[in-house]
């Protein structure tokens, strides 16, 4: 933390776009410390995650795992971007627009809510660290 302030935090506080890419960076590590069950766990798992060791870094696996959640993947990207937000308030300036953003929202929300309760009911992995305790 001390390091953080002393040496990064000018920089950080320049460049949003690096701000936001040191967080997911920082959250990514943490988590993956957080699900290890010793360090060298963890270096194992953050060195497979970049290339390291005997994983590659682009595999079969890789191609699986993307055609299976690729269009999650880009639907959960572009609603993180203040794209989304941009997009429905240009909607929302006509009144027709902002009648019918108020009408699929909810089915929007409930809908999401049905199918991300299915890929957790379908799938053998479940995300939830918590879990283990």
């Amino acid at each position: 933390l001390v390091l953080e302030k002393r040496w990064l935090l000018k920089l950080l506080e320049k460049n949003r776009g690096i701000a936001h890419i040191y967080v997911l960076f920082v959250v990514m590590i943490s988590f993956v410390i957080f699900n290890a069950t010793d360090m060298r766990e963890a270096f194992d798992y953050v060195g497979g995650m970049f290339g390291a060791g005997e994983i590659p870094l682009v595999s079969e696996e890789f191609f699986y795992y993307l055609k299976s959640y690729g269009v999650t993947l880009l639907i959960g990207i572009f609603g993180a971007t203040p794209f989304a937000l941009k997009l429905i308030s240009k909607i929302k300036e006509t009144v027709c627009g902002e009648r019918l953003i108020n009408l699929l929202e909810p089915v929007w929300l409930v809908v999401l809510l049905v199918v991300m309760t299915a890929y957790l009911v379908d799938g053998s992995f479940n995300p939830f660290l918590y879990f283990r305790f």
